[in-house]
């Protein structure tokens, strides 16, 4: 995996707001320690859990401010997983 590559996945990853920049994950950490594969699987996890408290979040109180959060978080995630997906496939292709 590329640095480029990389740093796209971590950029969907990182939310920079008026005052900090958190990140959901530590990408470069993950890739340098994990195959693609397995960091596909922990990300597709983490999304899975995140849509199950937006799930409970929407039953409860459609209000909430939170569900906000979490729509953008598995919309970031999504994101990052078709990144690594697609410079997958096009490493597989080579």
């Amino acid at each position: 995996m590329t640095k480029k590559v990389i740093n796209h996945v971590q950029d969907y990853l990182t939310v920079v707001g008026e005052d900090k920049i958190y990140q959901i994950v530590n990408v470069e950490l993950l890739l340098r320690r994990h195959p693609p594969e397995a960091v596909i699987a922990f990300l597709g996890q983490l999304r899975s859990e995140y849509q199950k408290e937006l799930g409970l979040l929407i039953k409860n109180n459609k209000t909430d401010a939170r569900i906000n959060e979490l729509v953008a978080k598995n919309f970031r995630i999504k994101m990052a997983i078709n990144t690594i997906k697609n410079a997958k496939e096009v490493k597989d292709a080579a």
